[in-house]
């Protein structure tokens, strides 16, 4: 048996194995946006955020409870097994000193205290650092869904640009397959030589095993997206969308304008680290303040030589007051802790400057790579389009008798290296693409617009 049917039942056993094995657990089929909103509603990281974000909310109610009433209570039971001695000098009461021990055998306490903070400007402090905590990680929640968007759009589009090339692959098989046919038939018939036949033979063996490694590409790159989007890599998916030769024309440029930096959760994410810093640096101010704080407190104590009457005997009472806990001198403590926050807060604006340049330069870059991958995606549709045709004629006028061999040869070239520049430059448009809304700050848009 030649050797391209061979290669032709290997694939076709391949086929076959597949289609076994996707037909014993059912195939998901999805679309970009359906594998997008997976990954926003499944993946683990998205579920790690919200919770920092819940932990944050709860930071706050945990700061609040400086101002709100702190209750207290306690209750002790003391038997003096030894009641303690107490020693009267000489001439007190007595020529010689005197011995006493007072107190009872059993002695019980019992107490409430009430403490409300009346004026502390640190723990005020605290609450409004806990508030912006809360906004970062509302902000974190957001960059990490624009983080899984982008990873699973990436992955997809990889998929896709694989499904692409493995259909122009195909194409490619079924003209070779009908070239080695019109070959082996002249060869029989002593019109063409052995070494025409055996160069196209090659050429249909190179197309089948490039099947077959876009085959296992394509495998490895729904891995990648069932990863990206937190699904089970045991799950059985395929790709909905597609891109076609036709609608190329359909992919165009996204408008262009000024960025807002209000846009880039980046930037207001360091926004909100510039508050963070600000307020630490009153906080540590606040340490040369004095606490101002009121209590109340109610008890009582009893007292006996036995157990069960000492129970009974009590004796309340009552206090209420007000007292000011005032910083005098920490060891210079506080004001090296201010100056450190002080530099933590310039350094902050450095970064935040530098930060802000850098969101504006891949903005700059991205809108620029853009650029030029749709100019090389529409020139390499083109190419493609013209070594089709090109491909196309040469067959028939080999058919005919009015072409070589090595024409024929020479137009599978150019229709080969066509095929593998649009590909690749679409891969790298679909990819710019991501990078330019992600730079921008508008990928929740990119989402909202996809069918």
């Amino acid at each position: 048996m030649p050797n391209y049917q061979i290669r032709k039942w290997t694939l076709l056993v391949v086929a076959i194995s597949l289609v076994s094995f996707e037909s014993s657990a059912q195939t998901q089929v999805l679309s970009l946006k359906e594998s997008i909103n997976y990954s926003l509603q499944n993946h683990p990281s998205s579920t790690i955020y919200k919770n920092s974000a819940e932990s944050a909310a709860e930071k706050i109610r945990e700061s609040k409870a400086a101002f709100l009433p702190s209750v207290t209570g306690s209750v002790g039971i003391d038997y003096n097994m030894k009641l303690q001695t107490t020693v009267i000098p000489a001439g007190s009461f007595s020529d010689t000193e005197t011995k006493l021990q007072m107190g009872n055998k059993f002695s019980n306490t019992a107490y409430v205290q009430a403490d409300q903070n009346l004026l502390d400007k640190s723990s005020s402090l605290s609450i409004d650092q806990s508030k912006v905590n809360l906004e970062i990680a509302e902000l974190n929640v957001l960059k990490q869904n624009q983080t899984l968007i982008f990873n699973t759009a990436s992955a997809y589009y990889e998929a896709m640009t694989y499904a692409e090339q493995g259909r122009l692959l195909r194409e490619s098989e079924k003209q070779y397959e009908t070239m080695v046919g019109i070959l082996k038939l002249r060869y029989e018939q002593g019109v063409v030589k052995k070494s025409e036949y055996d160069r196209a033979r090659v050429n249909y063996n190179n197309v089948q095993s490039e099947i077959l490694a876009n085959t296992s590409a394509y495998q490895l790159s729904l891995n990648t997206l069932k990863n990206n989007m937190g699904l089970e890599l045991e799950a059985s998916i395929t790709i909905e969308d597609n891109v076609s030769n036709a609608k190329i024309e359909d992919i165009s440029l996204p408008t262009s304008g000024a960025v807002d930096p209000n846009d880039l959760i980046d930037y207001r994410i360091d926004q909100k680290n510039l508050a963070l810093k600000t307020l630490d640096v009153q906080q540590k101010k606040s340490a040369f303040l004095p606490v101002v704080s009121a209590y109340g407190k109610y008890g009582g104590n009893a007292f006996g030589s036995d157990f069960l009457p000492a129970m009974g005997n009590w004796f309340d009472y009552s206090t209420i007051g007000v007292k000011a806990t005032i910083p005098i001198f920490s060891g210079f403590k506080k004001k090296s802790q201010l100056t450190q926050s002080k530099i933590d807060l310039e350094s902050q604006q450095l970064t935040n400057k530098l930060n802000l340049q850098t969101y504006k330069l891949n903005v700059e870059n991205s809108t620029t790579q853009l650029v030029s991958a749709y100019t090389n995606l529409i020139k390499s549709k083109e190419n493609l389009d013209l070594a089709t045709e090109m491909m196309d004629a040469s067959t028939i006028e080999y058919r005919e008798g009015s072409a070589n061999l090595s024409s024929l040869l020479d137009a599978e070239y150019s229709f080969t290296e066509a095929r593998t520049t649009y590909t690749t430059n679409l891969l790298q448009y679909l990819n710019g693409r991501l990078s330019y809304y992600i730079n921008t700050g508008t990928i929740t848009q990119f989402v909202n617009e996809l069918k």
